[in-house]
């Protein structure tokens, strides 16, 4: 009887050095492509996110603007209630507050990239504006639509924001308002 204490080789169950090199190189390129994917899923969520509060800002700000100048009256029964009307500035007269006797002149401008009231005393309302005059502007119409640049006659003022998010994509913003005023 002969007693075999070494085996074949062949006959062992195991891997090869191949073998272990092909599947670290799946593996690599498996955990790559999954990395990939998380890394776009991150980017889309801070573009929107960005883009999302660009939208935002410039939403309040339009809301801001149409309350403002929807509450433009003139001071007096001779007066008008828009006292200035640039395509970057609007100034206006309104009551201090509701109800109230007392009037304030506010100006709305479009200067530097910013869109403030009043300079810095109220504050700016948005950033990041476009600050070309074909793209961001006051635009004046009459009661009948025409286009005026007489104060007297300005009955609607169109606002044109264009606005830089994320990655420097453009939103435009526009908004109509209409002065309640009588004559």
């Amino acid at each position: 009887m002969v007693i075999k204490i070494f085996s074949n080789l062949s006959e062992e169950k195991a891997f090869t050095l191949i073998e272990v090199i092909v599947s670290l190189v799946l593996v690599s390129i498996m955990a790559a492509i999954a990395g990939f994917g998380f890394v776009q899923i991150t980017q889309g969520y801070i573009f929107a996110k960005q883009n999302s509060e660009t939208v935002q800002k410039a939403q309040i700000a339009m809301t801001r603007i149409d309350k403002e100048l929807g509450a433009a009256e003139p001071e007096t029964s001779t007066a008008t209630a828009i006292t200035v009307a640039g395509t970057q500035t609007v100034s206006y007269t309104r009551r201090a507050s509701r109800g109230a006797s007392t009037f304030v002149l506010n100006t709305i401008s479009i200067a530097g990239g910013l869109v403030q009231m009043n300079g810095t005393t109220i504050g700016t309302l948005i950033n990041n504006v476009v600050m070309d005059t074909s793209l961001s502007k006051f635009t004046y119409f009459d009661a009948l639509g025409n286009s005026t640049t007489t104060l007297a006659n300005i009955r609607r003022i169109d606002v044109t924001l264009r606005v830089i998010g994320a990655d420097n994509q453009a939103s435009d913003f526009t908004n109509s308002v209409w002065i309640n005023e009588s004559y």
